[in-house]
């Protein structure tokens, strides 16, 4: 372990540090490459508004210890940039559909590691599955230094949405499903 720490965009006004986390979401990208900062566009939006039982954290690039802090028995949303898909279309997957390691959708923020690796061996070490989605907007421009293009600036909002219709399913399934 490194010991790195992701950012919190929120802190969870009203709650104490003992409510648990429900729904851990986190944010991947980064603001300086393009349609990678989708993600971050998004979690300026989501930050307000979400219940205290949905944590929501930005990772930049995703990380195997990103996985390994979510809670037992929360459920886990990913949120991030994707090839593989038109460029400002949604796709909401769960996390399950990922480590079959066939499904075209890419995200970009898992860079050393293919995603389906980075959930497997974090629920090898975890000792139980992750639980959750993965929201991806399709991207179509990564470079250094670019803006969002225009069909991912237009998605945001539709971003934001299937983040909130993630939590809400996640949200609405009975805890014993997570208690591993």
């Amino acid at each position: 372990m490194t010991g790195r720490t992701a950012g919190t965009i929120r802190d969870r006004p009203g709650s104490d540090r003992s409510d648990p986390v429900l729904v851990e979401v986190l944010i991947c990208g980064s603001p300086d490459r393009g349609d990678d900062g989708a993600g971050l566009a998004a979690a300026t939006i989501l930050a307000t508004g979400l219940p205290v039982e949905v944590g929501l954290r930005i990772v930049g690039q995703l990380d195997i210890e990103d996985l390994l802090v979510i809670p037992r028995g929360a459920a886990t949303v990913i949120v991030d940039a994707a090839t593989g898909i038109g460029p400002g279309r949604i796709v909401s997957l769960p996390l399950d559909d990922l480590t079959g390691g066939d499904d075209p959708v890419r995200p970009r923020s898992s860079h050393a590691l293919a995603i389906s690796e980075v959930l497997g061996l974090a629920e090898l070490l975890r000792g139980r599955p992750l639980w959750g989605r993965i929201v991806a907007v399709g991207a179509e421009d990564f470079r250094l230094g670019q803006a969002l293009s225009e069909p991912v600036a237009g998605a945001i909002p539709a971003l934001v949405e299937g983040v909130r219709e993630a939590i809400e399913q996640l949200r609405e399934v009975s805890p014993s499903r997570t208690a591993g």
